[in-house]
């Protein structure tokens, strides 16, 4: 990790570590919360995965047969947690605009 392409590699690991504590954070407040945790945590673990199997690969510990199917996996994986973060998010915001029209509304 020597490079500033490798430094900013690492650094996009970054948002998604934010996006996992946040939502950790949150684990009590919404029925949300766990689907995002859920997501959050998938991507930072394809994150990782992608970054020491592409250092694996440069390094040549790792050799060509199983490296498609690995990203193949990966990219699988990344793809539900994105899924599931997407769902979080629309499932947050439609209470939080359910929540504010019934904190307008008298009872």
């Amino acid at each position: 990790m020597g490079t500033l392409a490798d430094l900013v590699a690492w650094l996009h690991l970054l948002p998604s570590i934010a996006g996992f504590a946040v939502s950790v954070a949150g684990l009590g407040r919404s029925r949300w919360a766990a689907l995002l945790t859920g997501g959050f945590a998938a991507e930072v673990l394809v994150q990782l995965f992608y970054r020491v199997a592409t250092l694996a690969i440069g390094a040549g510990a790792m050799g060509s047969g199983g490296v498609a199917a690995g990203f193949a996996l990966a990219s699988l994986i990344g793809f539900a947690a994105a899924v599931a973060i997407v769902v979080g998010i629309a499932g947050l915001l439609r209470d939080a605009r359910a929540g504010a029209r019934d904190a307008g509304s008298p009872t």
